[in-house]
């Protein structure tokens, strides 16, 4: 090694190079690449050369997203637990002239659904599986339900209960925030029994209560007393309660009409009247 880089690796050593000094240094011990030409390809003379243009192929925009629709489409369709979102109502006879009902609608679980028999109505929240299963009176041998959806979708599934002749039923629809109830005394000796149906959390819920007693199996007489139960809140103590009945008994002509009941002020909130004097009583006896 030569005196000259001896001592610029000694100063870049110690720290005291210039930059200027370092290059010179990596010049000198870097021998330059030679400069080549890179060769030309043969060509023979008097070739003729064919040049083609490129397409390059593509595929339309819709037709590639096509699939990708398809399968948005699909998934759109298909609810949380992989069953097809499309709702479907079906409606079996049971015993004791009760219609057993079955909504499927699984996109829309939670969602409060009406259903609607003979002009009564209540409104029930579907459950988390979006299928709904629940048993109805009968209030006619020529049996017709309707459902009605959240997303306006209309349902509706008939049955033939013949057995519903032989039932007296009293039922009573309450609208609205805080309903009222339907209350049935009778004798231990009559077969009776009280159903309520639905939920009701705002104005537009409603519920169904329905009193039953078979009458071809009667082997005694009496009367069933038919009142109403209409607690006072905030919510009614002015305007009232709203209200629809449907009486049905074997040997008369049904008969629905609505209930009007006045609001009892508001120094009435917190209690609950029994009225007796709205409903017609029950004759049950053997026929």
């Amino acid at each position: 090694m030569s005196r000259i880089i001896r001592n610029v690796v000694l100063a870049a050593w110690c720290g005291v190079a210039s930059p200027a000094v370092a290059e010179s240094v990596v010049a000198a011990i870097t021998p330059p690449l030679p400069k080549m030409a890179l060769p030309s390809p043969d060509i023979p003379q008097g070739a003729a050369l064919d040049v083609e243009a490129f397409t390059p192929v593509s595929m339309p925009v819709h037709d590639a997203m096509a699939p990708v629709a398809d399968m948005v489409m699909r998934q759109a369709n298909i609810s949380n637990f992989g069953s097809a979102c499309g709702p479907s109502l079906s409606m079996a006879v049971a015993i004791d002239a009760m219609l057993a009902v079955r909504v499927s609608a699984p996109c829309i679980p939670y969602d409060m659904v009406r259903l609607e028999h003979e002009g009564l109505s209540f409104t029930v929240p579907m459950p988390m599986t979006g299928e709904l299963d629940l048993l109805l009176p009968a209030l006619t041998a020529d049996a017709v339900v309707k459902v009605h959806l959240s997303d306006g979708t209309v349902l509706s599934a008939d049955a033939e209960v013949p057995d519903a002749r032989n039932y007296a039923r009293v039922a009573l629809q309450w609208d609205g925030v805080d309903p009222g109830a339907l209350v049935a005394k009778a004798p231990k000796v009559l077969d009776g029994t009280l159903m309520h149906l639905g939920q009701s959390v705002d104005a537009k819920g409603s519920v169904l209560h329905v009193f039953s007693s078979r009458m071809d199996t009667q082997t005694a007489s009496g009367v069933v007393r038919l009142s109403v139960l209409a607690p006072v809140t905030a919510s009614n103590c002015k305007s009232g309660h709203e209200a629809r009945v449907r009486r049905g008994v074997p040997g008369e002509p049904a008969a629905t009409y609505d209930l009007r009941l006045k609001g009892l002020g508001c120094d009435a909130i917190g209690e609950s009247l029994e009225l007796k004097n709205v409903l017609q009583d029950l004759q049950l006896s053997q026929y």
